[in-house]
């Protein structure tokens, strides 16, 4: 797979034409989304942003090893025994309760200094977060304890549709009457976000100080219409290729692949990459991969294999195919496999295997 940086960067750009004055906070959970969390998060650092959220300790750790000095900050909670190494890697963790916020501040009690934390606030979706109507009585408590630095507060409200941008609009507007009224206590927050992708571009109304953004830095679209007017986003899969292992010429009538369910005329083309990989059996219509510059039906989903019918094509030994990518005219994009697949073009990007080589490539 060649990941493209510049792409990264671009999309990087319309973000912040369209976050304005408010700071981009960059989503990289999930492994960046599956694109690597360790060189995106260099290569969003070198962009010059400031700040790095992710969900799992574990990546958190591999971005401060690999010498990435920006603020990392954790979404959902963390568990009593990972105390220790937030306060020695200067995690920035959320908290949204008594017992998180007791744990955090008895361990900077042995390092002899507050640890930076952040308040998720529910306002609606129902996953994580102090609910909505004691987030008040919360953050006062947070901001009377020494050993906690109250560095922000967020809240998230994702949607897709219509509907949903109505319900999260609703919420949004709640969150910002907690923090107007704490506010007006004399109690400004340092830092505050609601928008991701879906607000960001969307349009939705927004006071806040902060965006943080996964789906559009990626080049994905969580929307499925309505967006604003931007450059257009791009994606950061430049190509996933894999090798012709074997060309067999079947000749007429042979039903040679009957086994799985398959008969062919003409040639096929067994390539190096199957479900084992992640590669999901298409589920509408036939796949399609590259194979000699023509877009070619996938036959076959094996565990190591795809199995493509080359018609009368002669096609060599370690030739490359392009399961995503363009020759000539010929073009496969990750939306194209999810509609055979009835799969988000996200759901299949965290879907595929580290056991597929990524080069990363800049083609600005």
């Amino acid at each position: 797979m060649e990941v493209d940086l510049s792409a990264l960067r671009h999309n990087l750009a319309v973000v912040r034409g369209l976050a304005g004055r408010r700071e981009v906070i960059a989503s990289v959970k999930a492994n960046a989304y599956g694109f690597g969390v360790v060189e995106i998060g260099r290569a969003l650092a070198g962009a010059g942003v400031r700040k790095l959220w992710t969900g799992n300790i574990d990546e958190a750790i591999r971005l401060r090893e690999a010498a990435i000095d920006v603020e990392i900050l954790l979404f959902g909670g963390i568990e009593s025994h990972q105390a220790d190494a937030v306060l020695r890697h200067d995690f920035q963790p959320t908290i949204y309760d008594d017992a998180g916020a007791d744990m955090l501040a008895k361990a900077a009690g042995a390092y002899r200094k507050p640890v930076p934390v952040w308040i998720k606030v529910d306002a609606g979706l129902g996953r994580f977060g102090v609910a909505i109507d004691k987030a008040a009585m919360f953050i006062e408590r947070v901001e009377a304890e020494a050993a906690l630095d109250l560095r922000g507060i967020y809240t998230h409200l994702p949607f897709a549709t219509a509907d949903g941008a109505r319900w999260a609009g609703e919420r949004e507007a709640s969150f910002r009457r907690l923090i107007d009224a704490l506010r007006a206590r004399g109690r400004p927050m340092p830092a505050t976000q609601v928008w991701g992708s879906a607000g960001l571009l969307a349009d939705l109304s927004d006071t806040s100080t902060a965006v943080c953004v996964g789906h559009a830095l990626f080049g994905l679209n969580p929307l499925e219409r309505g967006t604003r007017s931007h450059s257009p986003l791009r994606p950061l899969i430049h190509s996933l290729s894999a090798r012709v292992l074997q060309s067999v010429d079947h000749g007429a009538g042979l039903a040679r692949m009957a086994g799985y369910g398959q008969n062919f005329d003409g040639r096929s083309a067994t390539l190096g990459i199957g479900l084992a990989d992640g590669l999901a059996k298409a589920r509408h219509g036939d796949a399609q991969v590259i194979v000699d510059g023509h877009r070619r039906p996938v036959r076959a989903f094996t565990l190591e294999n795809l199995i493509v019918e080359a018609g009368d094509r002669q096609i060599e030994p370690f030739d490359h195919a392009f399961i995503i990518g363009a020759v000539g005219s010929a073009r496969i994009a990750i939306e194209d496999w999810a509609v055979w697949t009835g799969l988000s073009p996200l759901e299949l990007m965290l879907s595929f295997s580290d056991r597929i080589p990524v080069r990363y490539v800049d083609l600005a």
